[in-house]
């Protein structure tokens, strides 16, 4: 974004007249020594397997601690539907505990439910 644009270098930008491009050397044709290329290839595929390597051994090494981290979710969240499960049982069975009661003794349950009103209007005050 940042380009400096110089008006008297020439260069084969398709947007410059005709005129104003310069044709740039053909690469095939610079001087170059024979074995240059199989030696930078040579350099290039080492590079290459030497990354290879090291991203699996990284990937050996993460693979326990991965485990691990899987087991211990699997663990949480069965220990966490374990808990859910007895928290709705315990709801259950305070809820049928407190319709029995109002079942069997309504104007008892309308006269605690009318001081726990007052005392939480008083406290509230």
């Amino acid at each position: 974004m940042n380009e400096t644009i110089h008006p008297n270098i020439a260069s084969n930008a398709p947007w410059l007249p005709s005129d104003q491009r310069v044709q740039m050397p053909d690469a095939t044709v610079l001087p170059v020594s024979e074995t240059a290329a199989p030696q930078a290839l040579g350099v290039l595929n080492n590079a290459v397997q030497g990354a290879h390597n090291t991203i699996d051994r990284i990937a050996e090494s993460a693979a326990p601690a991965a485990q691990q981290l899987d087991d211990s979710v699997a663990a949480a969240t069965e220990a966490m539907h374990a808990k859910t499960d007895q928290l709705r049982e315990t709801r259950d069975e305070w809820t049928d505990g407190a319709r029995t009661t109002v079942r069997n003794s309504p104007l008892v349950s309308v006269a605690v439910a009318f001081a726990l009103g007052a005392v939480i209007a008083r406290i509230t005050r």
